[in-house]
């Protein structure tokens, strides 16, 4: 009746947990969406038609005046100063040298013709091909012309049209229609980019219009150039050259459309949006003012920092929270998924976020008229980050925590790019000291950690912004009195937390191991053999299971109380015998029921001393179902000496389960070799590692390790723990020469 009754209880119990579970879950979206829907209601007046009722021109009949300070961007002006940087970048004209390249070979094509041919014919066949080639037409009669020269003649004409053509090309010659084009457009001055410069890269310099050669000019240029050369050539040769060069010469300087207007868009983009900031007290419009352009974009900014939230909008915010919230709730149970704690964990953290929701949405809502650039420092966010943490001993559970909260601060009016970037970082922070903190004592150097991470966290959210210093030392006091709060809370809830759910906390497991214990206390005076036992195993558990990374404080706190169910019978168990053995008396019945009895007693006292439930596990699991193998052999012996029927194993088991965490795993074993290796007479290493490896063995066999979640890697990394420590704790001194130990010894 009992036993039912008790089942019924527990599955009433985790209904009811269930039932709570989606209560707080549904209450944490509703809050998610609810918190900024609250404050856009909060801060939204009787704005909506104004844009509508005051134009620009005319003249306003009411006074409207900025409730809290707020920043904008302003669009037109920022497009007025994209375009100001877009007209600075001056037309790119890009100098073609694989053009001047070709022009000069042409000209040497032509002029080389009548040299690859003795027959006249040929080679003006072969002139006027590179001449139509390169699309230069109407050139037949300065070929006839060329073969009319002499061999000397056409050298020397060949030379100078070659010479006067390059100089022309390599100043530069541009077409008078694009630079005409370019004077329209209100430019005095061009950027000329060439191919190729000195350095292999191409180069960018600025003319002036007025120091450019077009094809308007060619003419003059030519005459100056050829000016040179009169007294080398005659009349006709003279004319023939400058109608050679005139038809060469062509615009090799081009406007780059693609490259301007690359140019033009990059100097465009790298214009900042300009943001305005509007005061506090500030008016926007005044009665009886004309209302200009400016003021009415100021006016529709206000109105547009009233979020109002469309269908659309709202339906992608749930999305959004849903996947955020479902996704958070299963890393966390997957983190817990072995905890005994699961539920209570996912409950603390469900309830946790939505009265951060609710100590946001009052912040906030107190706050709202301070003239403050950003909200970010308000946010108490930090508080159950860090509990959870501590309360679980698990740092992972806090920054899933953190990361949630981020995201929902997303949603809340004014949230910037930065907002999550500062909760994330402040709490990711905050937790990694949590390492540096052992006793509660020490939680001031995780709060002075904090609060000049934070700081400094301010002081980049500041810049990131782009907001003035005036009010730094301001946030930097909201953010220390926020963090002060913060552990003050923490620091006061977390005892009371710990005694309420009785949850093993670092804090809890350090004052269970290292504190004023009754329990312990009677352990060391009326089972002195047990508690040294009690101490070396503490040791040994607590070395192994922090080098596989499980908990190494429950480990050893699980190891010093393992044993304290012996307290009632201290004398019926070896370690606390004087040669005096008990159970010499006793049957073997008797005796064996005595030895089980202590791990039910142990539980019992555990319980009394209200020890963690992960502390009485190990307690009640330290030897599983295992059997007591020294009674069961000498039972066995007696049946056959007696010829009685065959003993039954199971009665010399223990009447519990085996290991079900690594920790209890580990107390086991540091149990079971702790108590061989005060066996082996002159210890050595050797023997050690031999007896360790026999007991890990011997417990696989008998499947006492198959439910404690240790790999075979654990379990060596485990072995060679516990010979380390055996080896320091007992290891043998050196006999010196006539010491009392070398006589004795002899």
């Amino acid at each position: 009746m009992t036993k039912t009754r008790t089942v019924i209880d527990r599955r009433s119990a985790s209904a009811g947990m269930r039932m709570l579970f989606w209560i707080l879950l549904a209450a944490v979206v509703i809050g998610a969406l609810g918190v900024p829907l609250l404050l856009a209601d909060a801060k939204r007046d009787s704005l909506g038609d104004v844009l509508s009722k005051y134009r620009e021109g005319s003249l306003s009949d009411v006074d409207i005046v900025a409730n809290e300070t707020f920043y904008y961007i302003d669009e037109v002006l920022t497009k007025e100063r994209q375009k100001e940087a877009s007209n600075s970048i001056l037309p790119i004209f890009s100098y073609s040298l694989a053009q001047t390249r070709k022009v000069l070979e042409t000209i040497d094509q032509v002029f080389l013709s009548f040299q690859a041919s003795s027959d006249i014919s040929t080679s003006v066949q072969h002139a006027k091909r590179a001449m139509t080639d390169q699309g230069l037409n109407d050139s037949a009669h300065l070929i006839e012309s060329l073969a009319s020269l002499t061999h000397d003649e056409r050298q020397l004409v060949h030379s100078i049209v070659l010479e006067a053509t390059a100089a022309l090309l390599e100043q530069g010659v541009y077409s008078a229609k694009e630079i005409n084009d370019v004077q329209q457009n209100g430019y005095l001055s061009i950027t000329v980019k060439d191919s190729v410069g000195s350095n292999g890269l191409s180069q960018h310099t600025v003319y002036g219009i007025d120091q450019l050669l077009t094809d308007t000019q060619l003419t003059k240029e030519l005459i100056d150039i050829l000016r040179n050369y009169r007294s080398l050539l005659s009349g006709n040769q003279h004319v023939l050259a400058f109608d050679l060069a005139t038809l060469f010469v062509r615009p090799n300087v081009h406007y780059d459309q693609l490259e301007t207007s690359i140019a033009k868009n990059k100097a465009s983009q790298d214009v900042a949006p300009v943001s305005v900031k509007v005061e506090k007290g500030q008016y926007i419009l005044k009665k009886d003012f004309v209302i200009t352009s400016q003021d009415v974009r100021t006016l529709q900014a206000l109105i547009l920092a009233e979020v109002h939230y469309t269908f659309l909008e709202i339906v992608g915010m749930l999305l959004f929270v849903l996947i955020m919230t479902f996704g958070s709730v299963y890393l966390l149970r997957y983190l817990f998924v072995h905890s005994i704690r699961r539920e209570l964990y996912v409950l603390f953290f469900l309830g946790g976020i939505f009265l951060t929701q609710l100590l946001s949405f009052l912040v906030l809502n107190i706050f709202a008229g301070w003239d403050l650039p950003y909200y970010e420092p308000l946010l108490p966010v930090l508080l159950v980050p860090n509990m959870l943490a501590l309360m679980t001993n698990r740092k992972r559970s806090g920054y899933i925590a953190a990361v949630l909260l981020g995201a929902y601060a997303v949603l809340l009016p004014n949230a910037t790019l930065t907002t999550v970037f500062f909760i994330v970082a402040e709490c990711f922070c905050a937790i990694h000291f949590i390492k540096y903190v052992s006793r509660r004592t020490e939680m001031l150097f995780q709060w002075f950690y904090g609060v000049v991470v934070t700081s400094f966290l301010v002081v980049i959210n500041n810049l990131l912004l782009g907001h003035a210093f005036d009010d730094l030392l301001l946030l930097i006091s909201i953010t220390v009195l926020n963090i002060t709060l913060t552990y003050v809370i923490v620091t006061a809830a977390l005892p009371l937390v710990e005694r309420i759910f009785n949850i093993p906390t670092a804090f809890r497991l350090r004052e269970l191991a290292y504190g004023d214990s009754p329990l312990l206390s009677r352990l060391a005076q009326n089972a002195q053999g047990t508690y040294n036992h009690s101490q070396a195993v503490a040791e040994m558990a607590y070395a192994a299971a922090a080098a596989i990374g499980a908990d190494a404080l429950l480990a050893r706190v699980g190891a010093l109380y393992h044993d304290v169910g012996k307290l009632d019978h201290p004398e019926y168990f070896i370690e606390n015998q004087d040669g005096d053995n008990k159970h010499d008396e006793l049957t073997t019945s008797l005796s064996v029921a005595i030895i089980k009895s202590h791990v039910k007693l142990g539980t019992e006292k555990g319980k009394e001393a209200r020890l963690p439930v992960e502390v009485l596990d190990i307690i009640s699991q330290h030897h599983g179902n295992d059997v007591i193998a020294f009674f069961l052999k000498e039972a066995q012996s007696a049946a056959e000496q007696n010829g009685t029927k065959e003993v039954n194993v199971d009665d010399y088991r223990y009447a519990s389960i085996p290991p079900q965490t690594p920790e209890a795993a580990i107390v086991m074993l540091a149990d079971s070799v702790e108590a061989a290796s005060r066996s082996i007479r002159k210890p050595s290493l050797q023997k050690y590692e031999k007896l360790v490896n026999q007991i890990v063995l011997g417990k696989i066999d008998r499947k006492q390790l198959a439910a404690s979640r240790l790999s075979l890697t654990d379990l060596d990394i485990i072995s060679t723990s516990f010979v380390q420590t055996l080896a320091g704790k007992y290891h043998t001194r050196m006999v010196y020469p006539g010491s009392h130990v070398e006589e004795e010894s002899k």
